[in-house]
């Protein structure tokens, strides 16, 4: 059992892929640093009169959902980049490290980015910074990003070739899906008349909300819980 435990996990493996992938990455770690300094620098050009790292924050939610096609666009490549099939760690262990630079090392650089631009906002500019946040929809936000980055993971890890563009057609194929099961139950539930009671019955109203409530934990485990599960799947299949 033991035996059969450390083929799957190894701290030691691990740890020396986590110190590969992060050194073989570094250049595009420090490219979004840069990012983040050419922004403000250009803010500041332009305005003298700020660096606007609210300007910076969705850009910065742009590079965290995008970061999977950066740092990993040519695994299963045979020409360029890690060949996953000759690394000396398990699957598992390849899906952690993969897990661990897109979900936990890119948010943090990017924050920390942010970060700076806001204290740098303060030192030049004396703007206070508000901590009076409204933290539901900062999850609400999280939530969100880490859902279209668990569709970005998803697609690097399910395909060899064209991967920015097959997973944007998974999102057409899903979108579609999504219409014509909303449509049929469009046509098979008259929701004004689920509303119109709802309005007038306690009851109703509890039961839509539990309904809602139902579908947020759904859509929530799906993205991104499902979708990190589904990535790691496709992961064991491209290497069978």
């Amino acid at each position: 059992m033991r035996v059969i435990m450390n083929e799957i996990f190894n701290l030691k493996r691990f740890l020396m892929i986590v110190k590969e992938e992060t050194c073989s990455f570094r250049k595009h770690y420090f490219f979004f640093v840069i990012f983040a300094a050419a922004y403000a620098a250009t803010v500041f050009l332009i305005g003298r009169s700020s660096v606007k790292p609210e300007g910076f924050a969705p850009i910065g939610c742009i590079l965290i959902i995008i970061a999977p096609f950066i740092l990993y666009k040519d695994v299963y490549n045979k020409i360029r980049g890690v060949n996953y099939t000759m690394l000396p760690a398990s699957n598992f262990e390849k899906w952690i490290a993969f897990w661990l630079q897109c979900v936990v090392f890119v948010p943090l650089i990017i924050g920390a980015s942010w970060i700076f631009l806001q204290g740098l906002e303060f030192i030049l500019f004396h703007v206070p910074i508000n901590l009076n946040s409204d933290w539901s929809q900062i999850r609400k936000v999280i939530i969100s990003i880490y859902g279209l980055q668990s569709i970005a993971m998803m697609g690097v890890m399910s395909f060899s070739r064209l991967k920015v563009l097959k997973t944007f057609g998974f999102l057409f194929l899903l979108q579609v899906i999504t219409l014509i099961i909303s449509s049929f139950f469009a046509h098979q539930f008259d929701f004004k008349d689920i509303i119109l009671q709802s309005q007038i019955s306690t009851f109703n109203i509890n039961h839509t909300w539990w309904f809602m409530d139902y579908m947020k934990a759904v859509i929530y485990i799906v993205f991104p819980l499902g979708l990190w599960l589904a990535s790691f799947f496709k992961l064991q299949e491209q290497e069978l």
